[in-house]
């Protein structure tokens, strides 16, 4: 006889992974005892082969436990059975099977309504590997049956909650397919109220990558065929989250002409059985728009582990972060589209924070300005991981004022860079450029480049750029180098730069200038200088706009590394926090923990997001008098 445990272990917790743990109480062939521990990691190095120099900061880990003592053959038999029940989750770390001396668990069930706003005793999933093959598979006799029950993952209940989704037969999802077969497209009532329109042509959705949009792959193994990715990246779309990742397209793709996707696999059962009739009709995507507020989470890879983008509902409580939480200085606050709540339990239990979406009626509610983003995320990450007590946050949004903020010697809050906002047109950036010392460099650069020149006149024309930092700056960068056509917006131009950068192979570029300029109250970028050297660089010969791209963003975590040092001869940085939507560039965010990385530990959220529900959890703490 011998004490086997088996181990999972999760960036933050995973309610599908407690009720899984709860149901195995019930095995009746061994004593199943179980378990969920918070575990301390120490700072490690990344397990990421690319960045085997980069450390991470301690954080909280959560491990959960089954354990079981038989004999081999009835050990087997369980090993096959949790390796089936217990889905990849884009939260697993690691998991193994060791051999136990004592148990560590014990039969009582995990509390699960401590996880997530909302979550029931049993979390249910749109379908699960049991009843997958049966309802999406052509060549089965259940096929096509959206109402098919399923004991393991209760999927079938979200489709009864609605009588029109209840209602659907066969053959009207079949009909659904038939009409995008025939070139049209298709706005259909998913699970969870949630509309979608769908369709096979690339040019029936809004151009560029809008919030919500999505490439359904509809044949799994055809994905490498049109995109580049990872094995990591496969797995991760596979999970049981059902995630959207950005990824390029293959080279010279014939019909996937945008320069990065948002793809993912069908996350409901209408859209699996409609991506299998496609399928088997040689269709390998299809397209879909959310005209409802967008469900599907958008993961980057951010200091080691998958985080979502936006998401708006989430809980940060002494449960879900493993200790107990600084005491707010409001009860409710609004950021955006997220409303952040402190709720009290009674019972003597801890306080906790509930992130939701906003809806019409909380227009009462106190709505923190943009301007306080960084602050409201520093605020955030600082509660989350409470143990820092000295901590540089590097906050890069596509929507809110890019900051570089510190704790001073007295732990308050300081900025010390704040990244220039670029004018809203091309005609006014080259107008200020004309203006700068890099005159010269610009006249040199409409006689040689004037196709790229008249293009940047006309940046923002037909759609002024309307969003700050970062991605404004990757807009006309890829201008300069080259890159987009004529009339294209800033966000198409913003991700052929990403896209640009990633097909970069090479080991070495040109160092583009960041120099710090001197405001009134912060630090500031000279935007011109940097932008002069861009210019520069092609002028002298440098025409691979992929090199240009991959210089322009190296450079720049080379010098946030150079603050950062500056930071810690000064004040002293134990941690440097990463957030803002302008992180989910996996060429920036992994430059910057190749730099700073190797002399700093760096973490990210574990528990909220890059740049939603974060900034309105951070709110909480935001020393500021409510209007």
């Amino acid at each position: 006889m011998k004490l086997v445990r088996f181990e999972f272990d999760c960036a933050s917790q995973q309610p599908w992974y407690g009720y899984l743990c709860n149901q195995y109480l019930n095995y009746d062939k061994l004593n199943i005892t179980i378990a969920l521990l918070p575990l301390k990691s120490t700072a490690k190095q990344s397990t990421d082969a690319t960045l085997e120099q980069n450390h991470l900061a301690p954080r909280i880990l959560w491990r959960y436990i089954l354990e079981a003592e038989g004999n081999q053959s009835e050990l087997e038999q369980l090993a096959d059975e949790i390796a089936g029940d217990f889905l990849l989750s884009t939260s697993l770390l690691d998991s193994r099977i060791l051999l136990a001396e004592e148990r560590l668990g014990a039969a009582t069930p995990l509390a699960l309504t401590d996880l997530l706003p909302n979550v029931a005793a049993r979390p249910s999933l749109a379908f699960c590997q049991h009843c997958q093959p049966r309802l999406g598979d052509n060549q089965h006799p259940d096929f096509a049956n959206i109402r098919l029950p399923c004991p393991h993952c209760h999927g079938e209940e979200a489709v009864l909650a609605e009588p029109e989704l209840c209602a659907l037969q066969p053959s009207d999802i079949r009909a659904m397919a038939e009409q995008l077969l025939e070139g049209k497209s298709l706005t259909l009532t998913d699970s969870g109220n949630r509309r979608l329109k769908l369709s096979l042509k690339q040019d029936d959705m809004p151009q560029g990558i809008p919030s919500g949009q999505t490439l359904i792959c509809c044949n799994p193994n055809s994905l490498n065929a049109h995109f580049l990715l990872t094995d990591a990246e496969v797995l991760a779309l596979s999970s049981m989250e059902k995630p959207a990742l950005r990824l390029r397209p293959s080279s010279q793709h014939p019909r996937l002409t945008q320069p990065l996707y948002s793809v993912a696999f069908a996350d409901s059962r209408l859209l699996l059985i409609i991506c299998e009739y496609l399928r088997i009709k040689g269709c390998d995507y299809l397209f879909a728009s959310e005209l409802s507020q967008p469900s599907r989470v958008e993961l980057s890879w951010i200091a080691g582990h998958y985080l979502p983008l936006y998401t708006h509902q989430a809980r940060l409580s002494k449960a879900s972060s493993g200790h107990a939480l600084p005491e707010t200085l409001h009860d409710e606050a609004r950021f955006g589209k997220s409303v952040a709540t402190v709720q009290s339990l009674g019972n003597k239990k801890e306080p906790q924070i509930v992130l939701r979406a906003a809806t019409e009626n909380d227009a009462n509610i106190w709505q923190v300005a943009t301007d306080h983003g960084a602050e409201c995320a520093f605020n955030a990450l600082l509660a989350e991981f409470c143990g820092i007590k000295k901590a540089a946050l590097l906050y890069f949004s596509g929507s809110n004022p890019s900051q570089i903020r510190y704790l001073d010697k007295d732990g308050k809050q300081e900025c010390f860079f704040e990244l220039t906002q670029l004018p809203a047109s091309g005609y006014e950036i080259v107008h200020a450029l004309e203006q700068s010392p890099q005159r010269t460099v610009v006249q040199k650069f409409k006689s040689q480049f004037p196709e790229c020149y008249n293009r940047l006149l006309d940046l923002g024309s037909q759609q002024p750029s309307t969003f700050p930092g970062l991605d404004a700056l990757w807009a006309v960068i890829a201008i300069i180098s080259g890159l987009g056509q004529q009339g294209q917006s800033a966000t198409e131009l913003k991700d052929a730069f990403i896209a640009a950068a990633m097909s970069y192979k090479g080991a070495n570029a040109p160092r583009i200038d960041y120099p710090l300029a001197k405001g009134e109250a912060v630090r500031g970028l000279n935007w011109c200088k940097t932008l002069g050297t861009v210019m520069s660089f092609r002028l002298a010969g440098d025409t691979d706009a992929a090199k240009l791209c991959f210089a322009a963003q190296d450079s720049l975590a080379d010098y946030l590394a150079n603050w950062v040092e500056h930071l810690d001869l000064s004040v002293g940085i134990d941690c440097v926090f990463l957030a803002g939507s302008a992180m989910a560039n996996p060429v920036l965010s992994k430059r910057i923990a190749i730099r700073i990385g190797k002399n700093f530990p760096l973490a990210a959220s574990q528990l909220l997001d890059l740049d939603g529900a974060l900034l309105a959890a951070g709110a909480l703490w935001l020393r500021q008098r409510r209007r």
